[in-house]
């Protein structure tokens, strides 16, 4: 069965961050997960969620929003970045990371060979650490102009080309839907190659149970693939926040 991630970045802005991890425990969420971890406080993090019994499922790797051409610049300072954020994440009990891919530099330019080069680089690190990376997809017509990895043909690809089981694909089920649809095939043809996943209501990226995707049947073809990690909520509620996360939970757990 499906587990549940709670991204705590995105909700209840109004209450303070650290707070939020025990609210997502009390409400009946299987796990949290925040964007980068340069500006937290994660060994505070890490005693939180120990203290609330809630893992941390995954995070950004630092400065992961604030350039997001980490991915695919000098495969050194990747490499460093990558390093530096496995072994963070471990201290505080994570073992999953987001990487992006950075935006085109050039109407025509490939980042694809970067990508593999760089992520080839870091496979060995992250084996060694035992913790995975996840290149996130995000669309391109909505959210994130000109970010390069926006399909989950070209990212299933570049993880085929990589051949880590450190290395994946974090699919996220609203930019796909956006960018490609066809959700269920390409989840059921790759699902080795996916380590995490996202999810959001398509339009608006708020509730699951109010948008147009059929979660119902994404989650259940996850089931029946035999996915045990993570399935991460990334959205943005539209109503009374407390009540909508309860909603949220409920929804995906009946499912």
């Amino acid at each position: 069965m499906a587990k549940f991630s709670l991204c705590i970045e995105a909700v209840l802005p109004e209450i303070d961050f650290y707070d939020r991890i025990k609210i997502a425990a009390e409400l009946g969420y299987d796990a949290i997960e925040f964007w980068d971890i340069a500006d937290k406080d994660t060994d505070k993090i890490g005693k939180l969620a120990q203290e609330n019994n809630i893992p941390i499922a995954i995070c950004c790797i630092k400065n992961a929003w604030n350039d997001r051409c980490r991915l695919s610049e000098s495969p050194a300072s990747v490499v460093k970045n990558v390093s530096e954020s496995a072994k963070i994440a471990k201290s505080m009990g994570c073992k999953s990371l987001i990487g992006l891919s950075g935006d085109m530099k050039g109407y025509h330019y490939d980042e694809t060979p970067t990508l593999i080069a760089n992520l080839s680089r870091c496979a060995e690190v992250l084996k060694k650490e035992d913790v995975t990376l996840n290149v996130e997809a995000l669309n391109s017509i909505v959210n994130h102009a000109n970010y390069f990895l926006d399909s989950s043909y070209v990212g299933f690809n570049i993880m085929k080309s990589v051949g880590s089981s450190h290395v994946k694909l974090l699919y996220d089920c609203y930019h796909m839907q956006i960018m490609e649809g066809n959700l269920v095939q390409n989840i059921t043809n790759n699902i080795e190659f996916i380590g995490h996943f996202h999810s959001a209501g398509v339009p608006g990226r708020n509730e699951l149970q109010g948008g147009e995707t059929n979660y119902g049947k994404v989650i259940g073809t996850i089931d029946s693939l035999g996915y045990d990690r993570f399935f991460g909520l990334e959205y943005w509620t539209s109503y009374d926040p407390m009540k909508s996360l309860k909603d949220t939970i409920d929804y995906v757990k009946s499912l």
